[in-house]
């Protein structure tokens, strides 16, 4: 019943945020004509929109709600009604019309902002990952948004167990032929939309893996960084129930922050990294000993 109570306020939440996009459209129409524009002004989705402000706040100490609404083009009120989502969400603060980051990490985004980010990296990472997939296998996933595209990979692979912490992962295996779910239960955190906490580490000790695929919030020297302890605690059961594991790399995990070490790089056998990643990263993921591989994204003529 639960279950059924949260899928219900998950399609609710959905079909509020159709209609509030489809106001926001209409309200930005207007407000461009009144304005003498002779076009409606670019549309950007909710999502996207909202990662756009996170990342403007986040680059900076602060930054003020007008200059953001200037910045992606839309009105005023609607930067105002994204802040509450955002701030909702323990991501920004607003003081006087004034935001400021509370998160530290893109780590800490809700996965439908983390989706938004290098969509055509994670679509080429996912798709390698996938083909490293054979039928029979005990797949573990993590609720990484590089690694949920690989998913949709996967309807070709029979039989296939998925052990999955997601609540995204959970509701697209669901409706599955092919594949075999096994949801890991816990602590739900929102944030996230998975499960986490000493529920699910334990669950996740009493399980054995083929495969494991996940990726993490950032990479320096020679491992992989997160920001939240109960993240790090989890990514760590799954690699040592695993016997295979396999690491997902976008290039932009370079550029990013978070100070608790996950794992070393060494305790990954393979690591996927995408074309547009720099030499020097790839040569220091190279360092750890594993198989690196890099992987080209459609439309780009060359990679590493």
């Amino acid at each position: 019943m639960e279950a059924e109570n949260r899928a219900e306020k998950q399609a609710e939440n959905r079909a509020e945020e159709q209609a509030e996009s489809h106001a926001e459209e209409q309200a930005e129409s207007r407000a461009g004509n009144r304005a003498g524009e002779g076009t409606p002004r670019r549309r950007v989705a909710p999502d996207r929109r909202r990662s756009l402000i996170v990342d403007e706040v986040l680059a900076g100490e602060e930054v003020r709600i007008e200059e953001v609404a200037e910045n992606l083009g839309v009105s005023v009120v609607t930067v105002y009604r994204d802040v509450q989502i955002l701030e909702g969400a323990g991501l920004i603060e607003r003081s006087k019309g004034v935001l400021r980051p509370r998160a530290s990490s893109t780590a800490e985004l809700p996965p439908g902002i983390r989706r938004t980010k290098s969509p055509r990296e994670k679509a080429a990472l996912s798709r390698a990952a996938a083909s490293l997939v054979s039928p029979g296998d005990v797949l573990m996933i993590d609720d990484s948004s590089t690694a949920l595209p690989m998913v949709a990979e996967l309807e070709s692979v029979c039989p296939l167990t998925v052990v999955t912490n997601s609540m995204v992962v959970g509701r697209v295996l669901a409706e599955s032929k092919t594949a075999e779910l096994v949801l890991i239960g816990g602590r739900y955190l929102p944030w996230a939309d998975a499960f986490y906490g000493s529920l699910a580490t334990s669950f996740v000790e009493g399980v054995r893996a083929d495969l494991c695929v996940m990726s993490d919030a950032a990479v320096w020297g020679d491992g992989v960084y997160n920001p939240v302890d109960v993240v790090v605690e989890l990514k760590r059961a799954m690699l040592r129930q695993s016997s295979r594991r396999v690491l997902l790399v976008d290039s932009t995990k370079f550029e990013r922050r978070a100070w608790q070490k996950t794992a070393p790089l060494k305790a990954f056998d393979t690591i996927l990294v995408d074309g547009r990643t720099r030499g020097e990263h790839v040569d220091m993921l190279r360092s750890g000993g594993a198989e690196v591989v890099v992987v080209p994204v459609d439309g780009d003529t060359m990679g590493v």
